[in-house]
């Protein structure tokens, strides 16, 4: 009260909401990045051309399709 905080109650809500959606975007964005850790890309053999090819990408699909939706 000595502070005259309600004077500011519209100020302080603006800045706790907007806080609270940053809070958010970090804690999505970790997780996606904790989440790509997980892939491999791996290279196969393609027959005996001495070419390879390279395997994995369904499962990166899979996941940047998960991350675009909830963006």
């Amino acid at each position: 009260m000595d502070l005259k905080l309600i004077d500011h109650v519209e100020s302080i809500v603006d800045i706790g909401e907007r806080a609270g959606k940053e809070y958010n975007i970090e804690t999505s964005l970790a997780k996606m990045k904790s989440d790509w850790l997980t892939i491999d890309f791996t290279l196969k053999p393609f027959k005996s051309t001495g070419t390879f090819s390279v395997a994995g990408f369904d499962d990166a699909m899979m996941m940047l399709d998960e991350h675009i939706v909830l963006t």
